[in-house]
């Protein structure tokens, strides 16, 4: 028995792009509550530091996440 039941059954490649998106799912789930949801390019040191020059914030004062 399959863990998830799709009906009209879905092509080999809409089911592939199901199957992937619900490992990417469950994946985050098991990360925990600590993970950080947010996208690599929002987590980059380098984008905080920028906005951080760009807004004036003095970089002795700058603390990271």
């Amino acid at each position: 028995m399959p863990l998830v039941d799709i009906t009209p059954a879905p092509s080999a490649e809409e089911a592939a792009a199901i199957t992937a998106a619900v490992q990417v799912l469950l994946q985050a789930s098991r990360a925990g509550a600590d993970a950080d949801a947010r996208p690599a390019a929002y987590r980059s040191q380098w984008r905080r530091a920028a906005i951080h020059e760009g807004a004036g914030v003095p970089a002795d004062t700058r603390r990271s996440r």
